[in-house]
């Protein structure tokens, strides 16, 4: 599903001046919940369909094998319940149950009520479901490669009555116009970004001046258990950040950052785009 007004923002290629319009299908209080969208410039169409707008069609979009289990007969019904109502705790030794973890980056997005912000690698939506709560007039919109994550993504947020919009598209090419978001989320999938500084590029251009960007990822380890465990990771994609080197990848890809909070392993960065 996908607000009607915007897919004027949307722009599958780089090089589009204009954005998509709709072309037909199953509209409901100004949400579209099946159909198609056409782009102007080339006259291709986009299926609206499962919850999301399709912008990969055939294409995996996946960097690593990290990026590839999400696509996994399950993986987006398994996500939450196995894994990202446990995670943080798992990760830090102390109790951080999901409610912990979204008030924290509430307070680093400081969300206006009839913002527009965006949610990167959204998984099953657990940031997009939080911050669509707390809009008003505004909108939240959840991006993946995964199908099967977005899926779930549009059920669980059908489930308690919220209407984020979802798009299956790339962090590396952020399908919208500059300056179109408020701010911008990111819960764990920095770390498994292919290329993270591109992505922080790209979310600055589609960020409005003085906006927000909160993430939440992994360090790395400080142990020596930990940082075997983490070698072994790597082997599938996944990469993790000394505190200095995301400073200096926020700030050379236009972020002012805010000091960095860390529970054990688990970073929380809030960040400003200069204007």
């Amino acid at each position: 599903m996908i607000r009607k007004n915007l897919l004027s923002i949307v722009r599958p290629r780089p090089s589009d001046t204009g954005g998509l319009v709709y072309a037909g299908g199953i509209e409901r209080d100004g949400m579209i919940l099946g159909g198609k969208a056409r782009s102007p410039a080339t006259g291709e169409t986009y299926e609206i369909k499962d919850g999301y707008l399709d912008l990969l069609k055939s294409r995996t979009g996946a960097d690593s094998l990290a990026n590839l289990t999400n696509f996994l007969p399950g993986a987006g019904r398994g996500y939450e319940p196995l894994w990202r109502v446990h995670s943080l705790s798992l990760l830090t030794g102390e109790p951080f149950p999901n409610e912990r973890e979204l008030e924290i980056i509430k307070r680093l997005i400081r969300p206006a009520r009839g913002g527009r912000y965006l949610d990167l690698g959204c998984s099953a939506g657990l940031y997009t479901r939080s911050l669509s709560n707390n809009l008003d007039s505004g909108v939240a919109v959840g991006i993946d490669i995964s199908p099967s994550m977005l899926r779930e993504a549009a059920r669980r947020a059908r489930g308690i009555g919220t209407n984020p919009s979802f798009v299956r598209a790339n962090a590396k090419n952020l399908p919208f116009f500059d300056a179109s978001f408020a701010g911008a989320v990111c819960g764990g999938s920095l770390n498994e970004f292919g290329d993270p500084a591109r992505v922080l590029r790209e979310t600055c251009r589609v960020l409005e001046p003085g906006g927000r960007l909160a993430t939440m990822g992994i360090l790395r380890a400080g142990t020596p258990r930990g940082r075997r465990l983490q070698r072994i990771l790597s082997t599938g994609g996944i990469r993790f950040f000394d505190p200095d080197e995301l400073e200096s990848l926020l700030d050379h890809a236009g972020f002012e950052p805010d000091p960095l909070q860390a529970y054990g392993p688990v970073f929380f960065s809030g960040s400003t785009r200069r204007g």
